[in-house]
């Protein structure tokens, strides 16, 4: 059995979750502990997502979902994928942290969302959210001044914009008539958001990327 290393909330992860989902590949998730990462000892790469595959062990989400597909899912290779597959790295899952993390008060709510029941559980519990929504903001604002974005909010709904208008061009998904790996991309790092209000809100202001964000769920979330 595929074992997956991963953060819940971690977008890279929600990425590798979406096209297993799709393409019916059977998996388990191992959650990281955040501090320590202990469940990572067998391996020197300490981010997620991990994938053990017998003894096989693949790192990086692009190199994960390469190797899923080729060994595992066979989803056609789309006209242009390599572009959005690297728009997605460096440029839509950019605005998530910013979004998530903006303050102290946001991002202490939003660790009580990505977090799992058990993590949340007791003092330590406490203290893990209350740690992580001291540093994480400052950790957002770092990020949001390196890839030089000003008004986050406005800049991630022109993203889903220009997803709908260039990415879906009128499709159904990305891959046409069927969702390709770029779909089960965007909508893994878009989903890892959810409950948040973030992707709530673009869909109510987005009729057509509602419609496939929905269609998407059906098999990928």
């Amino acid at each position: 059995m595929l074992a997956l290393y991963q953060f819940r909330s971690c977008p890279f992860c929600g990425k590798v979750r979406a096209f297993m989902n799709h393409t019916g590949i059977a998996y388990d998730t191992v959650e990281v502990t955040p501090f320590g990462m202990k469940e990572l000892d067998f391996t020197d790469h300490k981010k997620v997502p991990v994938l053990r595959d017998g003894d096989e062990t693949i790192v990086e989400s692009a190199a994960i979902v390469e190797y899923l597909n080729q060994n595992y899912g066979q989803l056609a290779v789309s006209e242009g994928a390599d572009e959005w597959m690297a728009w997605i790295d460096k440029t839509l899952v950019q605005y998530l942290p910013p979004l998530i993390y903006a303050d102290f008060k946001t991002s202490f709510k939003n660790f009580g969302i990505v977090m799992n029941r058990e993590q949340l559980k007791g003092i330590k519990g406490f203290f893990v959210r209350l740690g992580g929504a001291a540093v994480m903001p400052r950790v957002a604002r770092k990020m949001k001044a390196k890839n030089n974005i000003g008004d986050v909010e406005s800049e991630f709904s022109a993203a889903i914009d220009h997803w709908v208008t260039e990415g879906l061009s009128g499709k159904d998904f990305f891959g046409g008539d069927q969702a390709d790996q770029v779909d089960t991309s965007v909508f893994g790092v878009l989903h890892s958001a959810r409950g948040m209000g973030i992707i709530e809100a673009e869909k109510s202001r987005n009729k057509a990327f509602a419609t496939w964000y929905d269609v998407c769920a059906e098999t990928m979330a």
